[in-house]
């Protein structure tokens, strides 16, 4: 999150919040930090002593959270708001969670609490257990409540080798408030304890999770024998344990480095499955279901690896599953890691090749008999890793991974077409994936087994084995026309990041250069082509006989996006398929124009492959765009293009269509809008002739988004509208400018919305008033007026509270001079935000002539007059339709609060 001194900060927001400012200021945190659910769950808890409303709404937070995050504090509160809606069920099987898997808080709140809810659903009383294991039993009869001592116990942590010794963390997530029981164990069997320090700071990733950190420095395990072994009570190891500072003193090996070449091809070994389960029924049950379906011919030899299961029902499975299939099941007594439960498979597969699952994949049939055609291809191929949804460089389609774990029916298609795209291809990659990955005999038996005594519960450990095999001249493949799917993260979901953190680390120092050798292959990307091709065969697939219609935007969002998503909307309502050719977003947004074209249906991660470098790519762009059956072509916008995309139509043999949405096609900085001197504010400029303009651009040349001088910027769009087929303006202000400028052309007029349509407005009141500005306010929505507006009321000490639905160029000077900012808001959201202000009336501060302004709107729906200055679309609809007033452009801030204290309509 943002700096906390910093005015306009979430830590400020939420301070603010719980200081007194309640909701609107917990929810303006929740806006700037979305992502920090410990202000999501503040804002519940201020709304649960709210009206009805307001606890439903902290209610449907609540669940949220519950589902993500297994927190006390979560549940309490959830089951407090369920009560207070009179759901006695759901508040009862609230509390039957709380008191399962959490200690019982030693607060009289919480037993008076869980009295009511157990009384209302009718129990006698309830029962838990306190963190010191004492065990709690209140009232007579049945009793709501039965604690699982095994997820009370239960401890969970980090540990790692550091130059001073040992450090860690550990928690007991039943009761944070405490700090857990954890053993050190030496290899001779000498037992100490471990003492900790304070809690170290909340992990952005587990922020509810009271961490609590130690150190054993060399001094305090002198004379203890490594690997040290660091349990809970519960018995169970914190990950990175068991651990030998020793691993420190390995001397490293350049990653780059590699052995001399494999040259000899071996003959053809039998293979064996690999299979490690630990936790997740359902996702084993899927895996070895589809696995059983894809068997090639002959039948490999599975092999299952119990590593001490957790879940019953998932050792009771593999068991019946080995007897009905005859497969080989191994089976750990305790709980080693996924790198000892792989060795354990190795050993049990002999003198085969290995295929390495995880048990959350799903196999295509025919993908296995792909595999080890590419393990054979070359002769110094030591590993092959498929394309799937979420493995890390090999992921599909966006290359850096997140993407939606696809079913089993999806992933045979996804499958089949990355056989038909890419066929028997493969690249060069610098580290096979654990999740899929063929091992050849000769390699495994030449590197060696995983390395459990160094990367423990594992993360990294296929790495390091694929690092030693290239020291040894093997190299690593993708097979680029084979797909698996992968749902990941199914065991250590909880400390998952931190044991990645640690054995990266771990790898970095043992190979130095292995993340640079990693970034550079992600930098070079050698897999788009790849990629590329199954995205247009996707796209293609997806045709379905349909004519498509080409819409040409950008990828800055606002009324354009608005507007190009309606009429997309439109089109698939009408049977037709709608392509959008946009920018593709840099990873940073400081890239300069232009920018890859990105053809997609709507979405950027639709086919985020399917990106064109123009003018270089175009006729690649070109072969894929006439494939797909184009019938018209709509120019939205072409901001951060490349200018050889205007003539994309004409390429497709196709008259363009162009929409008017600004002002670009005669002012390079497209809002007309000036500054007179430097530092100046920006202001409306009169719509001048050429040489005005030029004077314009030359005197201040920032924000100038169209590198032609005024004149062949005029000429060029005068061509392009003589030749299109059909000009849009949204309004007859915009269509009258455009007349202006361009004589002859007479756009059509098609208002984005129906103004006709019936609304409810209600009038300012005579008192005190809240004003609101809607969306996102810039210098062009009249950011430096509504600041001054804003100094003029506290000045004079007039009754008027301004206030921002949306976010603006600079919140933290808006929020010194009294404006609250809701922050950003999400399509479809606005009405609703709006009504929590409580306003009395709009103002639209715009000092543009906007061609539609869909604020205006947004007020309307809120139940809101709304002023504007007198200009562009936004006055002649208030002038229109009576639903506010409109004022002179450049009143000062003193006449404009005047005005907004007094007017009523």
């Amino acid at each position: 999150m943002n700096d906390t001194n910093a005015p306009d900060s979430a830590e400020s927001a939420w301070a603010r919040g719980l200081a007194g400012g309640g909701v609107s200021w917990l929810a303006r945190a929740v806006r700037l930090a979305p992502g920090d659910p410990r202000i999501v769950l503040d804002l519940a808890r201020v709304r649960l002593g709210g009206g009805l409303a307001d606890v439903r709404l902290a209610v449907e937070a609540l669940e949220g959270l519950a589902g993500r995050h297994d927190v006390l504090a979560v549940w309490v509160a959830l089951a407090m708001g369920r009560q207070i809606l009179g759901d006695v069920a759901g508040a009862a099987a609230t509390l039957e969670e709380v008191l399962a898997r959490h200690c019982v808080p030693e607060e009289a709140g919480f037993a008076a609490l869980a009295g009511r809810v157990a009384a209302a659903a009718g129990y006698g009383g309830f029962c838990g257990v306190l963190a010191s294991g004492r065990r709690v039993v209140v009232g007579e009869g049945r009793r709501l409540g039965a604690p699982d001592m095994s997820v009370l116990g239960r401890v969970e942590g980090l540990v790692r080798a550091t130059e001073e010794g040992l450090g860690g963390w550990a928690s007991r997530k039943a009761a944070q408030e405490t700090p857990p029981r954890v053993m050190l164990v030496d290899a001779a069997g000498i037992r100490r304890a471990v003492k900790f320090g304070e809690v170290l700071a909340a992990d952005e990733h587990a922020p509810f999770l009271n961490r609590y950190g130690f150190t054993l420095t060399h001094r305090q395990l002198r004379g203890l024998m490594p690997p040290f072994a660091l349990r809970g009570a519960d018995g169970a190891h914190l990950l990175g344990s068991p651990v030998d500072p020793s691993v420190l003193a390995i001397a490293p090996v350049p990653a780059s480095h590699r052995g001399k070449p494999v040259t000899r091809l071996p003959p053809r070994r039998k293979l064996a499955i690999v299979i490690p389960l630990y936790r997740g029924l359902a996702e084993s049950q899927a895996c070895l279901a589809s696995l059983l379906a894809a068997l090639p011919v002959p039948k490999p030899r599975i092999i299952l690896v119990d590593d001490a299961t957790p879940e019953p029902a998932l050792a009771a499975w593999a068991s019946e599953m080995a007897a009905r299939h005859r497969l080989t099941l191994c089976r750990h007594t305790e709980n080693l890691g996924f790198p000892a439960a792989v060795n354990t498979g190795l050993a049990a597969a002999g003198m085969r090749d290995v295929l390495l699952l995880n048990s959350d994949t799903l196999i295509p049939p025919g993908a296995i008999e792909a595999l080890r055609e590419a393990a054979y291809a070359k002769a110094d191929t030591g590993t092959v890793t498929p394309l799937s949804n979420e493995a890390t460089i090999l992921s599909y389609p966006n290359p850096r991974g997140g993407n939606k774990a696809p079913s089993l029916a999806e992933t045979a298609r996804l499958h089949a077409i990355a056989q038909k795209g890419n066929g028997r291809r493969t690249a060069e990659i610098p580290t096979g994936i654990g999740f899929c990955m063929y091992i050849r005999q000769d390699c495994l038996a030449a590197t060696g087994l995983f390395r459990p005594e160094i990367f423990a519960q594992g993360y990294g450990e296929e790495n390091d084995f694929c690092i030693r095999a290239r020291h040894l001249g093997y190299t690593h493949r993708a097979a680029l026309g084979v797909y698996v799917a992968h749902i990941g993260g199914v065991s250590f979901r909880a400390a998952a990041r931190g044991l990645t953190a640690r054995n990266l680390e771990l790898l970095n120092r043992l190979y130095p250069g292995y993340h640079a050798l990693v970034m550079a292959h992600i930098g070079a990307d050698p897999l788009a082509p790849a990629r590329a091709r199954l995205d247009a065969l996707r796209l293609r697939a997806a045709q379905s006989g349909r004519d498509s219609m080409l819409l040409i935007s950008h990828s800055h969002g606002g009324g354009v996006a608005r507007q190009v998503a309606a009429q997309m909307k439109e089109f698939r309502a009408d049977g037709l398929r709608p392509l959008l050719l946009t920018t593709q977003f840099p990873q940073d947004p400081a890239t300069p124009y232009p920018w890859p074209a990105l053809l997609c249906e709507g979405e950027a991660a639709d086919y985020p492959n399917l990106a064109f470098t123009l003018p270089e790519q175009q006729p690649a762009l070109l072969r894929l765009l006439k494939s797909l059956r184009i019938r018209r072509v709509i120019l939205h916008h072409a901001l951060g293009h490349h200018p050889a995309i205007r003539n994309l139509a004409a390429a497709l043999g196709l008259k363009q269509e162009i929409v008017i949405h600004d002002y670009a096609a005669f002012c390079r900085r497209v809002n007309l809008l000036t500054r007179p001197v430097e530092n100046a504010k920006p202001r409306y400029c009169g719509e001048p002739d050429a040489n005005a303009c030029i004077t314009c651009c030359t005197r201040h040349e920032e924000e100038i988004f169209e590198d032609l001088a005024a004149p062949q910027l005029l000429r060029r769009s005068a061509a392009e509208f003589k030749a299109a087929a059909a000009i849009t303006a949204p309004s007859a202000d915009a269509a009258r400018r455009i007349a202006r400028h361009f004589p002859g052309i007479q756009p059509r007029i098609t208002p984005w919305e129906d103004d006709s349509l019936p609304q409810r407005l209600t009038p300012p009141s005579a008192g005190p008033r809240r004003i609101v500005t809607i969306g996102g306010i810039g210098p062009s929505k009249g950011f430096d007026i509504l600041l001054d507006c804003a100094r003029d009321a506290a000045a004079r000490n007039l009754p008027l509270k301004f206030l921002v639905a949306g976010s603006s160029a600079d919140d933290a000077r808006l929020l010194e001079a009294g404006v609250f900012v809701t922050g950003h808001y999400a399509e479809g959201e606005a009405s609703c935000l709006i009504a929590t202000l409580k306003p009395d009336l709009a103002f639209l501060p715009s000092i543009w002539p906007e061609t539609w302004c869909f604020a205006v709107s947004e007020a309307w729906r809120a139940g809101l007059y709304a002023v504007s200055f007198d200009l562009g679309a936004q006055a002649e609809r208030i002038k229109a339709t009576r639903r506010g007033a409109t004022i002179p452009l450049g009143l000062p801030a003193s006449r404009i609060n005047d005005f907004l204290s007094r007017w009523t309509p």
